[in-house]
């Protein structure tokens, strides 16, 4: 909520780093910079985190605020078990040096937390056999679905960022912890008999909270197969509970847009903001008819929908790139100014 209410207390969730920073990383990269150096200076405690649960590296809170300690409140279970959230932090640390190249600040800023990060999943995974390094008993992005195994987001994003802490080990020319590799290499997806991926151990069907699946095809790439995103979403796309935050549809309306389904990507993209709006100023609320504004988490998911999505930016090891896709009916032109260091222009 930013400082728009007392809404969260002002803590910092995974909605930072996921969510309004992507955004901010492509138009305001120095502000994207200083809420990674608001995770780095916290680090120490990440790491007391870490010990404190009997695990190696960092260990990131759910809930943090000032001092980076856990400050979820004691009612929840999203602090003890949300545990992508230290992945979301490495992902977001990665991203920053993809578009900004600085390899000065890899070295005294992006590894360095990056190899924490690794070395907190390389514990934390339960290691079971060849392609069953499990982890077990999370929430994962869907918190709906309490005390689960093998969720998909959060195994997705485990691989995600050892994969990329052994890329900046490389780029340092720092010999990386192999481990870090195998770990990744063994941390299954699950998916259900018709090739659908399943979004954790025991998912039956239910309605889900907001996209879980979905995100492994984007902000990941742990599934780029357009068949498979496309299996994915339609599966997904009717149990997303229309009680759900407003982040959760801009991911879906975002994939419709990169899949060229111009009705659904529209049709999705107002969803994430039309039922939110609150009077007189049409802010945003967390979720439909609500009245906590303002949801700058909601904003993130609505700009991601605009710039990755009807956009086409996308952020990979070559900068900032543009896939071509289609605007929704009645839309003349979109132009995104100021993208990157160089502040590039794109248009469709």
């Amino acid at each position: 909520m930013g400082l728009s209410g007392l809404g969260y207390n002002g803590h910092v969730f995974w909605d930072t780093e996921l969510w309004m920073y992507p955004p901010l990383l492509v138009l305001q990269p120095g502000i994207a910079k200083s809420l990674l150096e608001y995770r780095f200076q916290r680090l120490p405690a990440a790491r007391q985190n870490a010990f404190s649960h009997g695990y190696q590296g960092a260990m990131f809170p759910w809930e943090s605020s000032d001092e980076g300690s856990e400050d979820t409140p004691v009612w929840a279970l999203t602090g003890p078990f949300q545990h992508h959230i230290t992945g979301c932090i490495g992902w977001a640390f990665w991203k920053y040096y993809q578009v900004t190249k600085d390899k000065i600040w890899l070295r005294d800023r992006g590894y360095p937390m990056l190899k924490e990060v690794a070395d907190f999943w390389a514990s934390r995974v339960e290691r079971k056999g060849p392609g069953k390094y499990e982890i077990n008993n999370v929430i994962g992005a869907n918190e709906w679905q309490e005390n689960i195994d093998n969720n998909a987001f959060t195994n997705g994003m485990a691989i995600t960022v050892l994969r990329y802490a052994t890329q900046a080990a490389k780029e340092l020319g720092i010999a990386p912890n192999p481990d870090w590799d195998h770990v990744a290499q063994n941390i299954p997806i699950l998916k259900f008999e018709d090739g659908t991926t399943k979004e954790n151990a025991t998912y039956d069907g239910v309605m889900i909270k907001q996209a879980d699946v979905n995100l492994l095809a984007f902000p990941l790439d742990i599934v780029s197969d357009k068949a498979q995103v496309e299996r994915d979403l339609n599966y997904y796309e009717p149990r997303m509970s229309p009680e759900g935050p407003a982040m959760g549809s801009s991911v879906l309306a975002l994939l419709y847009a990169r899949m060229g389904n111009t009705a659904k990507a529209t049709e999705w993209f107002a969803k994430a903001y039309k039922p939110n709006e609150v009077p007189p100023f049409g802010v945003l609320a967390e979720t439909a008819g609500g009245s906590n504004p303002y949801f700058a988490t909601g904003a993130g998911g609505f700009l991601q929908a605009v710039m990755f999505g009807f956009g086409g930016l996308q952020v990979n090891d070559g900068g900032i790139s543009q896939l071509k896709t289609k605007l929704p009916p009645g839309w003349k032109g979109l132009e995104i100014k100021g993208a990157g260091i160089d502040e590039r222009s794109f248009k469709n």
